[in-house]
């Protein structure tokens, strides 16, 4: 075991910027997703923007769009129905510009009792997965046919669809509750292991559940298969004397104490102690890259994850999101919100700072597209960020558009100023 003491952070000659990315969300998404407000802009000139394929789909007020996959889903309050009553429709994503300004067809549309409000969607061979808040309760997961609509089954609890075609449920509460697996098509559990409150999460690679690991605030941690719920390590580490919290990244356990100022590291290939890192006003801990990232007080502590040992320190930066071509993407406050800036990962060294466009949702390796208010004449710009050349490429200037954004690799859909929600696709 190692043990690094960071003592008081001070300015290094030869350190400065540094990185992070949010964790990805693992246990009870709504719960762990880290939320940003990213912001990004300059430059792009050159490289020619790609073709334009807009399209405009029927919506109310009130009403939300999911992009999943090659579709785009609208949920909003069923007109003519009890209060609690949901329309939900499914298009397909254009692949060609239309002939005329007629709306697009849905490809089926269905109507679902719903207490709560849908926040997000994940979809598998033949079935669509939406999770639904509860008020009182971890919410539920309602799965509708992908081909008809027609409702499969509902559960409580939130899901994680493993890329390998596993589906993890997990429900929690002060009681505790449990993490199952689940046959997709008819909501049948295959098996199911108990969880105390607020312990369960996935450790992650590439999107592929690792382990189920089991860290209650007391007592044993358990590491567990995601394919069988079978036990493959378990100690007591003393988690209850620590007075913190757990995360899992980079295949280790790590236990913040934000009152000892400490990080400690356990290998979840035996849960044995690999080393610990002091670390003043550490609140929280999370990958970025391959690095680990602990911000702060308005500073950012980069870490070896194999060691704990200090790589750098950055004064001015909040947090970071996606490595690509040895270089980070990082948030840091800014004159009316947050900035943006591209870092190096190796040093921490700044090497452009972009301006301020709010990053949309994305999945792994896909581009980064991001929007802001334009300069002039209304709407939004659109810009892909291409952050190992340090610059923003603008696609396009929304003169319609007007918020409540969301985005998928080539696809851009934001609220019109009608209400409807237009959709534009960036083919090169």
């Amino acid at each position: 075991m190692t043990l690094i003491d960071l003592g008081e952070l001070r300015d290094e000659p030869g350190r400065e910027a540094p990185p992070p990315r949010p964790p990805r969300a693992v246990g009870r998404p709504l719960r762990v997703a880290l939320a940003l407000a990213f912001l990004v802009a300059t430059v792009a000139a050159a490289a020619p923007v790609p073709a334009r394929i807009a399209v405009v789909v029927p919506a109310r007020l009130g009403s939300e769009a999911f992009l999943h996959g090659d579709r785009l889903y609208v949920v909003e309050p069923a007109e003519g129905e009890p209060e609690g009553t949901v329309e939900v429709r499914a298009y397909e994503l254009p692949e060609r510009a239309p002939a005329d300004d007629a709306p697009p067809a849905p490809v089926w549309r269905t109507r679902v009792p719903a207490a709560g409000r849908f926040w997000h969607v994940q979809t598998g061979p033949g079935t669509v997965l939406f999770s639904i808040t509860g008020d009182q309760d971890d919410g539920q997961t309602l799965a509708l046919d992908a081909g008809t609509g027609r409702e499969r089954w509902r559960q409580p609890g939130y899901p994680w669809w493993d890329p390998t075609g596993t589906l993890l449920m997990q429900t929690g509460g002060v009681a505790g509750g449990a993490v199952r697996s689940v046959d997709p098509a008819s909501g049948r559990a295959l098996w199911s292991v108990p969880t105390p409150p607020e312990a369960a999460t996935y450790a992650l690679r590439n999107g592929r559940v690792e382990w189920i690991v089991l860290a209650p605030a007391k007592g044993r941690v358990e590491v567990r298969d995601p394919r069988s719920g079978a036990l493959v390590h378990a100690a007591d580490l003393g988690l209850g004397e620590a007075s913190g919290h757990a995360v899992v990244t980079h295949d280790l356990l790590l236990v913040v104490r934000p009152p000892a100022g400490a990080v400690t590291a356990y290998g979840l290939d035996g849960l044995g102690r690999r080393w610990e890192a002091r670390v003043p006003m550490v609140e929280h801990i999370n990958e970025c890259g391959e690095l680990l990232c602990v911000p702060g007080g308005n500073r950012l502590v980069a870490l070896d994850p194999a060691t704990g040992a200090l790589r750098w320190i950055g004064e001015r930066w909040l947090g970071a999101l996606s490595a690509r071509g040895g270089r980070l993407l990082a948030i840091g406050p800014g004159g009316g919100g947050e900035r943006l800036g591209v870092l190096d990962a190796a040093t921490g060294r700044e090497v452009a700072d972009l301006g301020s466009w709010q990053l949309l949702p994305r999945y792994a390796d896909e581009r980064l597209l991001a929007v802001r208010p334009a300069v002039a004449g209304g709407g939004l710009a659109v810009a892909e960020l291409d952050v190992a050349a340090g610059r923003a490429r603008v696609l396009d200037v929304l003169r319609d558009a007007s918020g409540d954004c969301r985005g998928r690799a080539d696809t851009v859909v934001c609220r019109l100023r009608t209400g409807e929600f237009g959709v534009w696709r960036y083919r090169d």
